[in-house]
């Protein structure tokens, strides 16, 4: 079932979503790629944890952005908006626009960003550890206070539990010298299939292939990895490409941090 574009006076769809977010950016951009107008909430999820707050935590259990809530239903994962908002006639899901997308969600991009950071930064390996046992301990203590929410809360202390191992500062360097080259990776897998010089992912259209795999070179330069992007002139050529369509700063797709805009959205979010 596709989104429908919003009649006037109609009730917009609703996007929850952190603007450095990575699967924030995928909804955004499949959203804007798609012509769906709709309205933008944010949410805090690096200083006051809002995704975590019950209100939220009824909209989206997995206490992630992003969420689209529509007429009717609620949107929970960014893969779901995303094929949703690209449905239709003239955008067939192909088999092999779906391994891309299986490929791309299969890879762990937050271990490539915070594994960095932790191998990278002294101050980061006493506070991102410091910051997800606070989380897991925080999520227990909602689990006490909001009976009728007292499993999701338990579940996603789970998810902060295995994180506190995933990021143990002992492991950062080794992880993030293997995410890298698994990043380094799926680059070469990209230059092969654009070698062609084909426009898009899979032609003859912009696909879902596209937005992922857009989003996916935006968090590399964000890693510090565009050297790896420029060194593959295939790649270079769709990144330039990408970075060009409307959407891309339609969306707001982050390339780099943006400490000014998080204040900012802090502040008045």
């Amino acid at each position: 079932m596709s989104i429908h574009k919003s009649a006037p006076g109609s009730v917009k769809p609703r996007l929850y979503h952190a603007p450095s977010s990575y699967f924030s950016m995928i909804a955004r951009l499949a959203l804007t790629e798609a012509g769906i107008d709709h309205e933008q909430v944010f949410v805090d999820i690096l200083f006051r944890g809002s995704q975590q707050l019950p209100a939220y935590a009824r909209l989206n259990p997995y206490m992630t952005v992003p969420t689209l809530v529509l007429p009717g239903r609620i949107l929970d994962q960014s893969r779901d908006i995303l094929n949703v908002a690209l449905s239709g006639p003239e955008r067939e899901h192909s088999a092999e626009i779906t391994s891309w997308i299986d490929l791309h969600y299969s890879y762990p991009i937050e271990e490539l960003t915070f594994g960095g950071f932790l191998a990278r930064h002294a101050v980061a390996r006493a506070i991102i550890p410091a910051k997800i046992a606070a989380t897991r301990r925080r999520l227990l203590r909602l689990a006490a206070t909001h009976p009728d929410l007292a499993e999701v809360y338990k579940g996603r202390a789970a998810v902060f539990a295995k994180r506190e191992s995933t990021f143990d500062p002992k492991l950062a360097v080794d992880l993030a010298k293997t995410r890298r080259e698994e990043a380094i990776g799926l680059l070469d897998r990209l230059e092969c299939q654009l070698a062609d010089r084909r426009d898009v992912m899979v032609p003859p259209n912009y696909s879902t292939a596209d937005v992922v795999w857009t989003v996916f070179l935006a968090r590399m330069a964000f890693a510090g990895m565009e050297e790896e992007i420029a060194g593959r002139p295939a790649l270079m050529r769709y990144w330039q490409a990408m970075k060009a369509r409307p959407s891309f700063a339609a969306a707001d797709i982050w390339t780099r941090l943006h400490v000014g805009r998080l204040i900012r959205d802090i502040l008045h979010g």
